[in-house]
């Protein structure tokens, strides 16, 4: 009786806060394990977020639906990231500590996910990355300035699903090289952080390495509303491809404004990374012909049992189909909790070597996670926009060119040369 009473203040007092926490009726808080949810519900990547928490929740349910975990009935505590990366930090700590989460997943700024690494790793906890595509995440911080790796910024608590800039920039290369030559002029228009650092390098080193040229490149702070200064110099610099290194509602303002402006008319548009939320809020006009990457799209019903299984369940819960940040969220879920199982234990370090090594077949063919700097071996897929006459419904906005296989497009050791401290050598 005192763990229901000691579950119902926790509950009461999060209403107040303006946070919740799922606590099902009738299970004391001794009955249960908490997972703790940190994403952008407000900020440039609110959408991102919004996404995540629904796949969270379905996952979460299918996971006590089916038992729950060893003996036990999982619940959650979110928490509103905001974007920002000293709020993701603090928001973590506070769901190891104050709520004891077992694991924590969540962000969509890379900015985000390695901030909350750090605590994890503070806390000698899982932390399950959803939505980070930079290469720090799995790698190393890329200095602003010289665009050279600094510190390393992965440690052994942390897994990411979601691919990263490098296989991004590998995966895409072939087809735009074949597409616009190898002479082609490349301006970059650039988030300025984490993310967009390492995505502008790793697609600069492959594309300059194949002869094309960088005529320019320019920051613009997270959170831009106005790209019209960015997307002028760009147009005079006459490139042959204008490279929209943004996400989020920055990249939906940045597309809409470049076709706006007639930029579309004069230049090829590439953005690195897409995402359904992304392309919905942009429209068929700016999205055709738009030459992106991504992890995961819906499409891919059509290939995989697991896609197919989830975006129906996805569908029936919430009506209408989810993006790769949800597809994250519900590889986060259904992993760490198979990797609890398969250890029998919530030991963060029972559960890591678990995860260490081991192959898994969730939402496309059979993947598996790196054992030395724990990025799953994913697939890439390379998207074209399509134009408002192909599309099959308000949803169908892209259109797969390729899919490329993770382990064709990943750092080997030598690029990504991570090694463990001694504290995490266990």
């Amino acid at each position: 009786m005192k763990g229901k009473v000691l579950v119902f203040l926790l509950a009461l007092s999060l209403v107040v806060s303006g946070m919740s926490l799922f606590v099902p009726a009738g299970h004391a808080e001794e009955d249960t394990l908490t997972i703790g949810i940190n994403v952008p519900l407000t900020g440039s990547y609110s959408d991102q977020g919004a996404d995540e928490l629904k796949a969270y929740k379905l996952a979460i349910d299918e996971v006590n639906a089916a038992g729950g975990l060893l003996g036990k009935r999982v619940v959650y505590v979110e928490k509103d990231s905001e974007t920002n990366a000293q709020v993701s930090a603090k928001n973590a700590a506070e769901l190891y500590d104050t709520y004891n989460a077992v694991m924590v997943t969540g962000g969509s700024a890379s900015s985000e996910a390695v901030a909350q690494a750090k605590v994890a790793q503070e806390k000698g906890k899982i932390f399950m990355v959803c939505l980070s595509h930079s290469d720090a995440t799995t790698g190393y911080e890329i200095d602003a300035k010289t665009g050279e790796p600094t510190y390393q910024a992965l440690n052994r608590y942390i897994f990411r699903w979601y691919h990263h800039a490098w296989m991004s920039a590998h995966a895409a290369s072939e087809y735009l090289i074949n597409k616009f030559g190898k002479s082609a002029k490349y301006y970059y228009v650039t988030a300025d952080y984490t993310w967009g650092h390492t995505v502008e390098k790793s697609f600069r080193q492959v594309l300059e390495a194949a002869g094309c040229q960088t005529i320019g490149a320019v920051r613009s702070p997270l959170g831009e509303k106005s790209f019209v200064k960015y997307l002028l110099d760009a147009k005079a610099a006459k490139p042959d491809v204008l490279v929209l290194v943004q996400f989020g509602k920055d990249m939906i303002n940045s597309l809409k404004q470049a076709t706006a402006m007639g930029v579309k008319k004069d230049l090829k548009i590439v953005v690195p990374l897409m995402e359904l939320y992304m392309a919905k809020g942009s429209g068929p006009e700016a999205m055709e012909g738009v030459i992106c990457t991504s992890p995961w799209e819906w499409q891919l019903q059509d290939k995989y049992p697991g896609s197919k299984t989830f975006v129906e369940k996805f569908k029936a819960r919430y009506g209408t189909y989810p993006g790769n940040a949800a597809a994250a969220a519900w590889v986060a879920i259904m992993e760490y909790t198979d990797a609890v199982k398969r250890a029998g234990s919530i030991d963060a370090k029972a559960v890591i070597k678990a995860l260490e090594g081991h192959k898994f077949t969730v939402l496309k063919g059979e993947e598996s996670w790196r054992d030395w700097d724990h990025q799953a071996m994913t697939s890439t897929l390379i998207l074209e926009g399509k134009a408002a006459s192909e599309m099959n419904g308000e949803w169908d906005l892209v259109k797969i060119i390729d899919e490329v296989p993770g382990e064709k497009v990943a750092p080997t050791k030598k690029d990504n040369p991570v090694k463990w401290d001694d504290k995490e050598k266990f």
